[in-house]
């Protein structure tokens, strides 16, 4: 290997504390957990769909992304300077 990974040996030693405290939204006390693993989904989302409308001039979609906003992104982007209607094939820039 070219550089080894640090161990817990390594590492400084530390103490952990657990504090209960009942959320106040919940009849239960629960409080959510794991949504951390889930919010970058959201962003991956909204750039797969400005990516593919990419093509129609589209740079940008409000979140959430209902049917109509992508059709008023689209709109949009129709009516910005240097587009014409003959179709998305007119946005794509081509190289020299």
């Amino acid at each position: 290997m070219d550089y080894a990974l640090p161990r817990a040996a390594d590492l400084p030693s530390f103490t952990t504390a657990l504090s209960e405290v009942p959320a106040n939204s919940h009849p239960l006390g629960f409080r959510p957990g794991s949504e951390g693993g889930t919010t970058p989904a959201l962003a991956v989302t909204i750039n797969a769909i400005v990516d593919a409308l990419a093509e129609f001039g589209v740079t940008h979609v409000e979140m959430p992304a209902t049917p109509s906003r992508i059709w008023q992104a689209i709109a949009t982007a129709k009516t910005r300077p240097g587009s014409d209607d003959l179709g998305p094939t007119n946005t794509v820039p081509t190289r020299p």
